[in-house]
């Protein structure tokens, strides 16, 4: 580190005053107590006599005062910075060196933030509280380990009488220190278990404020919902080093009524904000309990690279924050720091974090912070055989294939994980330490029970043999079975209280529709626009508040439009015309031009588009048989899927690509996947309590880009997850009636719908219930 400072001191040479405003930083940044002041008369920059001027000062911003102006008179910039160099203060040479303006490559070698700054004169102002217990010998001795400070640092503070004095050099210390040792001081701290103190020295009072205060109360008196979150804040601070600081800072303002009632008179407005705080706290620790039920497993499942940076982009993360993260030396620390923050952050920036993952493709993990549940891993330990760690590996290996549905179908390994489903538990993935680990996702409290009595009755064992064994005979027997002989389940994540966030439907706008253009027959979007098929036309609506028209394309040749879709890929449309059995092919990109693509098509006139790939997948029904056909950009077939008789007799409708490649096709009274190859691999299930028949009469599908389906039925909106099983129900009468086109638009997250015999169009946004 030194070599990379030696350049900056040498860029020095030249200089001989620093502005004003890097004078009065070092002021307060300059550690002139150890060190600093022997190496500077060593090299003849300060005399003695000016020592003893310097040491007369009664405090340490008043010595860095006296020894900066001895520095300036004398034009002595470069020597003052060697000495820094000799005394390790590197932060300072290279604020030195840039004339106090931050660059990159210093990194976390700077002096510490304004925000930072503050942090420290808060617990400065509570040190008298703070100081039993909190510098002990312990955290000494880390801080030095860890060079969060130097060892004359540390014997200085092990030097004072009082805890409060210890306290007291300690925080002066640290206000001089860079924010890198600033990040070991929080380290240092949660090592010794005093997370409380270091939540708030990395994320800070003031950021805490504004993630708990609701927007919208700017009609308090001035300055009254502040003063109570302070206040309760460092109650909170000084009295309860508790994991979830929110419940404290509750339970604060619930213990200052005196002062409450003085500040607020009026009982109504009281109840009203208690009412509005309390419901706010609540469902905040939803999203908080969410992420702390499965932190540990997405902390060692989560990929770090790019989704930290996207997390900043978002500005979902601040910049300190993202420096201090990236300081973690192993990836699993990094995400951990990360989802420190995430749990405290607002529902808006919690729908981007998610988003950020789904970008990076970390799609599984998206879903488990979007529907909340708790993870728990399960080590299965096998009756000794032969060949036994490689068998375990072998069935590790394709445990962690059992959620890619491009793999063949199994009856029997279908079964068992419908046995799980039905208490609402997935298989997630597994790896092999002296043993099978498995990961469970339990999406209820009834899930969570039933994995308590299976242990207490000690049924895990047989069913884990049980399961192992039939995956060990999928894809390609390995001719051994093994058994288990015990299993430990993880009881941290075990004694969890279970969170579900589940999808739901918020109302956005419905859309102004132009009765004499007739009934709508379809609907699509691309992030900007939203288009509104009619018999005859198009019409473009502006994607963005208050979505009103913008255009309209038409032709002469349209005959009977039924269905459209878009490709932002190749910013074109395609409508399905049942009048003269085609496709139309609509350029976007080049003044709306409509030319045929695809003719000699046949019912039920529908289509959709892949995004990524620009596919156009139409089902056919052709006595006596129906068929999946899937169109290259080009208008050529690319692939043809023949549908099982069962599934010609119940009457195909629709179909969506998923992102493995696959088919979910739904049918009048179905809703099946079939792969390229034309394998059926899943059947829509419902498990009790839910309706045990979800789809009696169906009539367009979406598909949202966590794979869950939509299906418009009847007179409601169904909801299945990606494995075709009936979660619940999103909309039903009297808010819609007869739904007959879906739309998901993926960037936005928002649900298109069709009803009432198309005379109109609602737009909602699909979110987790907050």
């Amino acid at each position: 580190m030194a070599t990379v400072f030696d350049g900056l001191v040498e860029s020095l040479e030249k200089a001989t005053l620093l502005d004003d405003s890097v004078q009065e930083k070092l002021c307060h940044c300059v550690s002139p107590d150890f060190g600093l002041l022997e190496v500077l008369h060593a090299d003849r920059t300060i005399s003695d006599s000016e020592i003893a001027d310097i040491k007369k000062q009664g405090s340490v911003d008043g010595r860095s005062t006296k020894l900066l102006e001895i520095i300036m008179r004398r034009g002595q910039v470069q020597k003052l910075a060697r000495a820094l160099l000799q005394t390790k203060q590197f932060h300072l040479v290279a604020f030195l060196a840039s004339n106090g303006v931050y660059n990159a490559e210093f990194e976390y070698n700077w002096p510490l933030s304004e925000s930072q700054l503050y942090i420290l004169s808060i617990l400065d102002n509570q040190s008298e509280k703070l100081a039993q217990g909190l510098l002990s010998q312990e955290l000494v001795k880390k801080l030095v380990e860890r060079t969060a400070i130097s060892e004359a640092e540390g014997n200085f503070i092990e030097s004072k009488d009082s805890d409060r004095e210890k306290t007291g050099a300690f925080l002066e210390i640290s206000r001089r220190e860079s924010q890198k040792s600033y990040f070991e001081t929080v380290n240092c701290l949660r090592i010794v278990d005093q997370g409380y103190i270091a939540s708030l020295l990395k994320k800070g009072v003031s950021d805490i404020i504004g993630d708990i205060l609701p927007t919208d109360l700017t009609d308090l008196p001035l300055g009254i919902h502040r003063l109570i979150v302070v206040k309760a804040y460092i109650r909170m601070l000084v009295t309860s080093p508790e994991r979830h600081p929110e419940k404290d800072i509750f339970k604060g303002l619930c213990n200052v009524s005196q002062w409450w009632h003085k500040m607020v008179t009026n009982p109504s407005f009281r109840e009203g904000y208690e009412y509005h705080i309390s419901g706010y706290f609540n469902r905040k620790l939803r999203r908080a309990t969410v992420v702390s039920n499965n932190r540990y497993y997405l902390s060692w499942r989560i990929t770090p690279k790019k989704f930290i940076d996207f997390m900043r982009h978002a500005r979902c993360i601040t910049d300190d924050d993202t420096r201090f993260i990236k300081c973690q030396t192993y990836d699993h620390d990094k995400i951990d720091e990360l989802l420190c923050v995430v749990r405290d952050l607002s529902i808006e920036k919690y729908a981007v974090y998610i988003d950020c993952l789904r970008r990076t493709e970390q799609h599984l993990y998206a879903d488990i912070s979007e529907l909340g549940g708790v993870t728990l891993k399960a080590k299965s330990i096998h009756v000794e055989c032969e060949n036994l760690e490689e068998i375990e590996k072998t069935i590790i290996e394709r445990i962690n294939k059992i959620r890619d549905k491009k793999l063949g179908y199994n009856l029997e390994l279908e079964a068992e994980i419908d046995y799980l489903r039905r208490h609402d538990i997935e298989i997630l993935d597994a790896i092999h330490d002296r043993g099978i680990i498995i990961w469970f996702w339990v999406h209820s409290e009834d899930g969570h029970d039933q994995v308590h009595k299976w242990r207490d009755a000690d049924e895990m064992e047989p069913y884990l043999t049980r399961l192992f064994n039939v995956i060990g005979r999928w894809i390609k027997p390995i001719g051994r079975e093994i058994t288990s002989d015990w299993v430990i389940i993880n009881g941290f994540q075990f004694n969890r209280e279970v969170i579900n966030l589940p999808m739901t439907l918020y109302m956005v706008t419905e859309l102004n529709i132009d009765a004499s253009k007739g009934p709508v027959r379809g609907v699509t979007a691309l992030p900007d626009k939203f288009y509104i098929l009619h018999e005859k036309s198009i019409l473009i609506y502006d994607g963005q508040t208050p979505f009103e028209p913008t255009g309209e394309i038409s032709s002469a040749e349209f005959g009977s439009l039924t269905d459209v879709g878009a490709c932002a890929k190749s910013s074109r449309l395609y409508a399905v015309d049942e009048g003269n059995a085609c496709i139309w092919k609509i350029s976007l990109d080049n003044d709306n031009q409509v030319e045929k693509w695809v003719s000699e098509i046949t019912r039920p006139f529908t289509c959709s588009v892949y995004g990524s790939s620009g596919e156009v997948a139409v089902i056919q029904q052709r006595a006596p048989s129906s068929f999946l056909d899937v169109y290259a950009t080009d208008g050529k077939r690319v692939r043809q899927l023949q549908l099982p008789k069962d599934l010609h007799d119940k009457e195909p409708l629709h179909a969506v690509e998923t992102r493995s490649g696959n088919y979910d096709i739904l049918c009048e009274s179905d809703l099946v996947e079939m792969t390229k190859e034309g394998v059926i691999t899943r059947r829509c299930k419902s498990f009790p309590p839910r309706d045990p028949e979800p789809v009696i009469k169906s009539r367009h599908l979406a598909i949202d880009i966590g794979e869950r389906l939509y299906v418009a039925e009847r007179y409601r909106i169904l909801q299945f997850d990606s494995q075709l099983v009936y979660e619940q129900v999103m909309l039903e009468s009297p808010k819609i009636w007869e739904p007959t086109r879906l739309h998901f638009l993926e960037k936005k997250k928002l649900l298109m719908i069709v009803h009432s015999d198309g005379k109109k169009v609602f737009v909602y946004n699909a979110r987790p219930r907050d």
